[in-house]
């Protein structure tokens, strides 16, 4: 478990520093930028929630909740980053993202995470096949798309708790996005009835 949760740490770590330089940078760019994070998530065989809430067995929800706790604590390491970095950009960056997540009902989030999960399982699942094109190009997509990403989110709302201006309201989005992402990880394995942990024969 120990190792569990410290890989969890790292990915969340991960996923952060992809967020980071997506507000930096932003645009197309910046979100293909991104990827860099899901791929060194790969790289490293990190546990990310998005990334094995597809391939875990159902029972082991809880472990699948573990991770997501890892995931929010490295992102919130990162997020300590912009009290040093100060650029504005990043500021006005999660902003936008925030703002958008409060203007959302709780069903649009839940439906537009679930977009989310099926291109991370995806993802996850070329890469597991040895094709990573997957992983290169869904987080651009549902990054360019507005989808929201549980873990990307908890950098953003860090982002905003490090710098004061975090309130309990953010929760209810983020929970909600948890549950899309979640339902969508689930789904390719369900429309193609297979173990995903096994490769394409």
């Amino acid at each position: 478990m120990k190792e569990i949760i410290r890989l969890a740490i790292f990915a969340g770590m991960l996923i952060g520093i992809g967020g980071l330089t997506y507000l930096n940078v932003g645009g197309i760019i910046g979100a293909v930028l991104f990827a860099f994070g899901l791929l060194s998530v790969v790289l490293c065989k990190a546990q990310l929630y998005t990334g094995k809430a597809g391939f875990l067995p159902y029972r082991q929800f809880p472990k699948v909740m573990t991770i997501m706790l890892g995931n929010v604590v490295g992102c919130a390491l990162i997020a300590v980053l912009t009290l040093y970095t100060k650029n504005p950009k990043v500021m006005e960056g999660v902003g936008a993202i925030v703002a958008s997540r409060a203007a959302a009902s709780w069903h649009g989030l839940i439906l537009t995470s679930i977009g989310t999960g099926i291109i991370m399982t995806l993802a996850v699942y070329g890469a597991l096949n040895k094709n990573y094109l997957p992983l290169l190009f869904g987080v651009p997509v549902f990054i360019m798309c507005g989808l929201p990403h549980c873990v990307a989110d908890s950098f953003y709302y860090s982002v905003y708790a490090v710098n004061g201006m975090f309130e309990w309201w953010m929760l209810r989005p983020w929970v909600y996005a948890m549950i899309g992402n979640y339902i969508g990880c689930n789904l390719p394995r369900i429309f193609m009835q297979k173990d995903l942990t096994q490769p394409i024969q």
